[in-house]
């Protein structure tokens, strides 16, 4: 029953490999406990790996204890392996829990990509859906912000998965209490301080969440649609290039119509500038309706404008405050966009930084490089903003102009450009808002 269970929860947030290798965030909380053991009874049956990562933040001094705790509880369960991540370094004094939260994800999404896993499971309920709902609501949010978690997103070239979204905290306690399993209470769920557990006081008392979950679920499918439409737009009209710039056909553009448009910048957007959340919606709106012909824009980090019978959505070079020092032979992510890789047969001399190109970079690359700018294919401010390797102020490097030797860059966005994190194609729906099934 509990492997029916879970895979009924899965199957619509797929596909998965064969055999299917998927992380899982686990705090030991019950509603991250539930999801690890229903993951591990499901990774079990089909041979195949789940990676359980826990954060210990720095933030109690139980914290690490009860990490280790969750690492020995799943490294004793076939198929299993447990880690525990740490956020170090300084904490803010104010927003702890969003500091927290982006480490959170910043951490186990690099781990998943160190270790090639495509998958992270969350552990996010009906009852967490609820309480998003009702913070975005009293913000007066758009439908794509009270659509509020989606069932499969992508973060930092990580899938990820919320199959409990349908799943209120009282069955999964109920199914974890009828296993003779245990949980932690962090004692930061209670804390009133936090504009979330207010909310989640307000919603127990006035019994509206299941409510609020169910409108949420409506507006998460009215997404999904919309989204879909958007995919099919790119795929149509829509290339991402290599150098980190986006371009759809102006006629797509026109035809899409006002609320079609502002569903496609949030997407281009969030991918080229890398922002954590979109631009206000009457922002995206009065974009939206502008003349075509005439678009010339700086939004989000971004620079939009006609070029050849094309938008343009170039990052802006200005934006990125980026300056990386960096050392033979490191390797990371640089501006959201780019997977870098500095190669080992430099000198070892000190001076190395990766930061956008830049006008003196262009202009480097054409005095001492003899690269030719004028008619390059790539708009001028899409150059800008590419990545550069300097030492002491001096161009190193910059692949994609074919500049001298020592960076490999491969684009890598933060946000993809469609909700589906990858070139697939499914003809079933990959969101899913279905109840427990037991």
């Amino acid at each position: 029953m509990l492997t029916s269970g879970i895979d009924a929860l899965l199957q619509p947030l797929g596909p998965f490999e064969r055999p299917p290798v998927i992380a899982a965030a686990i705090s030991g909380g019950s509603d991250s406990v539930a999801l690890g053991l229903l993951l591990a009874d499901w990774i079990a049956v089909r041979g195949g790996l789940l990676h359980v990562l826990s954060v210990d933040h720095g933030l109690r001094v139980e914290a690490r204890a009860e990490c280790d705790s969750v690492a020995r509880r799943f490294a004793t369960l076939p198929g299993c392996s447990a880690q525990v991540l740490e956020w170090r370094g300084a904490k803010p004094a104010t927003g702890v829990q969003q500091a927290a939260r982006a480490a959170r994800y910043r951490l186990m999404t690099a781990w998943c990509r160190w270790h090639g896993v495509l998958h992270l499971a969350l552990g996010h309920t009906a009852d967490d859906q609820a309480e998003t709902f009702a913070m975005r609501r009293a913000e007066g949010s758009s439908p794509f912000g009270l659509a509020a978690m989606p069932a499969v997103s992508q973060r930092d070239g990580v899938r990820l998965l919320r199959p409990l979204l349908g799943v209120t905290r009282a069955a999964l306690r109920d199914w974890l209490a009828a296993r003779g399993e245990s949980w932690i209470e962090d004692p930061s769920n209670s804390a009133a301080q936090f504009e979330r557990t207010r909310w989640r006081e307000t919603l127990a008392a006035s019994g509206e969440g299941p409510a609020l979950a169910a409108q949420a679920a409506q507006f998460g499918q009215a997404r999904d649609e919309q989204d879909r439409a958007v995919a099919q737009v790119f795929a149509a009209a829509g290339r991402l290039h290599d150098e980190g710039y986006l371009t759809l056909a102006l006629d797509a553009w026109v035809q899409a119509g006002p609320d079609m448009r502002v569903a496609i910048l949030r997407r281009v957007l969030l991918a080229i500038g890398g922002h954590d959340y979109p631009p206000a919606p009457d922002q995206l709106e009065r974009l939206a309706v502008a003349d075509p012909a005439a678009m010339k824009a700086t939004l989000a980090g971004c620079v939009l404008a006609v070029r050849q019978g094309r938008l343009t959505v170039c990052r802006e070079a200005g934006d990125i405050r980026e300056d990386c020092p960096v050392q033979p032979g490191w390797a990371g992510t640089w501006d959201h966009r780019f997977a870098l890789t500095v190669s080992t047969g430099l000198a070892p001399a000190g001076g190395l930084v990766v930061s956008a190109l830049g006008e003196e970079g262009q202009r480097q690359a054409v005095d001492r490089f003899g690269v030719r700018l004028k008619r390059h294919p790539v708009p001028e401010p899409g150059r800008a903003a590419l990545p550069a390797l300097w030492r002491d102020g001096n161009l190193l490097s910059q692949p994609h102009l074919g500049v001298g030797e020592g960076l490999a860059v491969r684009l890598s966005p933060r946000h993809s450009v469609t909700t589906c994190g990858f070139t697939v194609a499914l003809r079933r729906p990959h969101t899913m808002y279905s109840s427990f099934p037991g």
